[in-house]
């Protein structure tokens, strides 16, 4: 049978930092959380074009994205 050490005790846990320490390197700081404005997809938008170097295409050159 198997046997989980469990430590426990008066030690603290360390506080959070906004910087990643990396040992004997230096740091590095965290990314800032910023507000987005995020696109509407409400109303789809549909596109049509033509594809680029179709040369002798059997198909057509011609494509549509919703």
């Amino acid at each position: 049978m198997g046997a989980v050490k469990i430590i426990s005790g008066p030690v603290e846990a360390p506080k959070p930092q906004n910087k990643a320490v990396i040992q004997g390197q230096g740091s590095i700081p965290y990314g800032k959380a910023t507000k987005e404005k995020t696109p509407n997809i409400g109303k789809a938008k549909i596109t049509v074009g033509r594809k680029r170097g179709m040369g002798a295409a059997q198909r057509g050159g011609r494509f549509t994205i919703a």
